[in-house]
């Protein structure tokens, strides 16, 4: 199948220097402080492919341009190389080709337009002819556009973080056309052949089926429940529960304290930036004061010597006669000249005396400031000791006893999620069994989805989370009602909190993509997101290999073989981790004269202007 990446993204004109970032075909990592244009990249890939603001709403493209005019997007496909250059504020794209398949020229925004862009980006996914895909559960179609795809691969910082299903359109009205186009991704099957009354006996033949899959699933975890049961009767007795409730709370409490400690490092770092900065000020003024002192003392000596040489000479009265004409010369003494020099050494000599208070109330302020540094490195390496000496210390300890009994909470934790997962299967086979399949179905979105789809899928998501080590990894599934993942029988929004919610959503649209891989669907070659990590927050005890942050940076990497893997992060939420040949990492500093400010060459926040 056809598949295509991203190569290089210029923003340019306006009389500005070109901004330009080129992509490996591998891991990309593009890091830095806010405000440094990281989303800003993604906003000008986007307006590339065709997005349109919409009006009366403030765009980053077109209303904070910073006078820049033009993207150039240069993609890369298995016959060349495809161009797209869009004017800000226009709705025409420019394409240049090397690719023999698709056509220089201009094309539109407009999908309704006869040249539009929409079909050129379809067909560098392999998708060459218009293909209508179900708009509502009425019946009515709509095109397949690549936007109604886009979502799935790249995922803006305003949209990767929703609460609702990443695998639909972040419109709310787009559950319907959204689903349909996935479908097609996956089967190749359109409107064409979904649009049409479903036979009541294929509905009871599917409803028999997805009984029998319910039976066999509620069969399995009752074996499941017995083998833990019997491991749980094994180790289990009455004072576990009250030992780890003990050590939870004692993990708890060593816990704030350790979030204190560091708060009150922090503090003291920021006294110690504060008292350095004044230390440098108080060492600059004594630097100028000795050279300003050193030029009072050259000047002195000049004076001194300018007098004692016009004493000296007045007190010789010499006289000569002119070598050429042999006349008398006259020798003519100048007093004025002992005169302004006594009053400009007499105003040097006040100069120095101010200069000498100065430097010496510089010299007793800046032995202060270092009295200060001092005692504030003191507290800092006593309180670094002490956490890491003791709490932390303490804190491994506790965790270490915890995990003696991790096994049993493990046990019991899923000896309930099963609990769950039973009741919930009786219920669904109770539906099944009243349901009436006699009516004709129409139109019905989720029913195109074969359980065989959806369990594959399940499969991949299940991988793809235990790749991350992501806790209930194999409990991951899908909920058919709001067509999002499940974990522990949670919705997504409550099973881990909301700062988890834009890892969750990666990690399902990244899984989905696999699994049109696998099925040799229509996608795209590249994956790119904003801020995947940004809200995440994790307990401060977690080991950086232990954590998913990391965890999720390695899977990335080692997934970037398989494709182009874009990923914007702030630079303080990255972990270590291993980099390969095809690792690119691209960092903004947002500070002058150090690496690149960032994305645009010519732009700089308020304060370095």
């Amino acid at each position: 199948m056809k598949r295509f990446t991203i190569q290089k993204l210029t923003v340019f004109g306006g009389g500005h220097t070109d901004s330009t970032i080129e992509f490996s075909n591998g891991f990309n990592l593009i890091i830095g402080p806010s405000n440094t244009g990281k989303s800003y990249i993604m906003d000008a890939i986007d307006y590339a492919f065709g997005f349109t603001p919409k009006p009366g709403k403030p765009s980053k493209i077109v209303d904070n341009n910073h006078g820049y005019t033009h993207v150039t997007l240069k993609l890369k496909t298995p016959n060349g190389y495809v161009t797209l250059t869009r004017e800000f504020g226009t709705s025409k794209i420019k394409v240049t080709s090397t690719d023999y398949k698709i056509e220089d020229g201009i094309y539109s925004v407009n999908n309704n337009a006869k040249k539009n862009i929409n079909s050129i980006l379809l067909e560098l996914i392999g998708i060459s002819d218009e293909h209508r895909i179900l708009a509502n559960e009425s019946g009515k179609t709509q095109a397949l556009t690549f936007r109604t795809i886009l979502h799935l691969f790249f995922m803006k910082q305003n949209d990767i973080d929703r609460e609702n299903s990443a695998l639909l359109h972040p419109i709310p009205m787009a559950k319907t056309p959204s689903i349909a186009a996935l479908f097609y991704l996956l089967t190749s099957q359109d409107a064409n052949e979904l649009n049409q009354v479903i036979d009541p006996r294929f509905t009871k033949a599917k409803r028999e089926a997805v009984m029998m899959y319910i039976r066999q699933k509620r069969d399995g975890l009752s074996d499941k429940r017995k083998q833990l049961e019997a491991k749980i009767s094994e180790k289990y007795n009455d004072e576990i529960d009250e030992v780890i409730d003990n050590l939870l709370k004692e993990i708890d409490i060593l816990q704030n304290e350790l979030n204190e400690a560091h708060e009150k490092s922090n503090t003291i770092i920021s006294k110690l930036y504060n008292q350095n900065e004044k230390l440098i000020e108080c060492k600059t003024l004594l630097q100028s004061f000795d050279s300003l002192n050193t030029q009072y003392a050259s000047d002195i000596r000049r004076l001194e010597f300018i007098l004692d040489g016009s004493i000296t000479s007045e007190s010789i009265k010499t006289s000569g006669n002119c070598p050429i004409c042999n006349s008398a010369v006259k020798v003519n003494y100048d007093e004025n000249i002992i005169h302004s020099s006594s009053i400009e050494l007499e105003k040097l000599s006040k100069h120095i005396q101010k200069l000498s208070e100065v430097t010496k109330t510089t010299e007793k302020r800046k032995n202060q400031i270092e009295i200060i540094i001092s005692n504030l490195e003191q507290e800092k390496s006593s309180l670094d000791k002490y956490i890491s000496s003791n709490l932390k210390t303490k804190l491994n300890d506790f965790q270490s006893e915890l995990n003696k009994y991790m096994d049993v909470v493990k046990w019991k934790q899923e000896l309930k999620t099963i609990d769950d997962n039973l009741l919930i299967l009786s219920s669904d086979l109770h539906e099944k069994e009243i349901e009436d399949d006699s009516k004709p179905e129409k139109y019905n979105i989720i029913n195109i989805f074969e359980q065989q789809l959806i369990s594959e899928y399940e499969k991949k998501l299940i991988s793809t989370f235990e790749s991350v080590k992501f806790g209930g990894a194999s409990s991951v599934r899908i909920n058919l009602t709001s067509f999002d993942i499940e974990i522990d029988n949670k919705s997504k929004p409550s099973c881990m909190g909301g700062g988890y919610c834009a890892i969750l959503n990666t990690l399902t649209t990244f899984a989905m993509q696999t699994y049109i891989f696998d099925k040799d669907g229509y996608a795209p070659g590249f994956f790119a997101i904003d801020s995947a990590l940004t809200q995440l927050s994790e307990a401060e005890y977690i080991k950086n290999k232990d954590s998913i942050k990391h965890n999720f940076m390695e899977y990335m990497v080692s997934q970037s073989n398989s494709r182009q893997i874009i990923m914007i992060e702030q630079k303080d939420e990255i972990s270590e981790f291993e980099r390969d040949c095809n690792t690119k990492v691209i960092e903004f500093t947002r500070t002058p004269n150090i690496g690149r400010y960032g994305f645009l060459n010519d732009v700089v926040n308020a304060e370095h202007k």
